[in-house]
């Protein structure tokens, strides 16, 4: 002790600021989110790809809709290739900002039109598919804006000291 003041516990809240809580890394936060992008993009476009019809059918739409809508499965194949994109992102994620970017637009838009398609009541399936699709949507397209400007460095490929 110098001077009456005892010495700083790390852990303790000082006059900085600082609540003793560390920082979560952004290269952590960014691999997290991109954990939570390849999952939301799987979860949709697997059931596409391998049985678009039967899907259909599973979130409430009628035998004759889900059969006319079976020839999505393209819609399946391109969130197929966002997923292996953001493993590709996982794996090196130095000056690949854009396609984080992208994804995040992705989700964004998708988010967008889940909630437009709420609004003007145009859906055929069932709420409860509506109430959780948009809510992994939102969801994830805050998380992984929110990853992507905490991870500008990160992804730049200037990691943080």
């Amino acid at each position: 002790m110098t001077d009456g003041i005892p010495p700083e516990d790390p852990g303790s809240q000082t006059g900085t600021g600082d609540t003793g809580r560390k920082q979560r890394d952004p290269a952590a936060t960014l691999t997290s989110a991109m954990v939570v992008y390849i999952f939301v993009n799987l979860t949709f476009a697997l059931p596409l790809v391998i049985f678009p019809a039967a899907y259909f059918d599973f979130i409430g739409l009628d035998a004759d809709a889900a059969d006319q809508l079976g020839g999505l499965r393209w819609v399946g194949a391109v969130l197929l290739a966002w997923s292996i994109i953001a493993i590709q992102v996982l794996a090196r994620p130095g000056g690949k900002a854009v396609f984080v970017t992208a994804g995040a637009f992705q989700l964004t838009f998708g988010a967008v039109a889940f909630l437009y398609s709420w609004s003007i009541r145009e859906y055929g399936w069932d709420l409860w598919y509506q109430v959780v699709a948009s809510l992994v949507w939102i969801g994830g397209a805050v998380y992984l804006w929110w990853a992507r400007m905490s991870g500008r460095k990160v992804l730049r490929g200037n990691p943080p000291p």
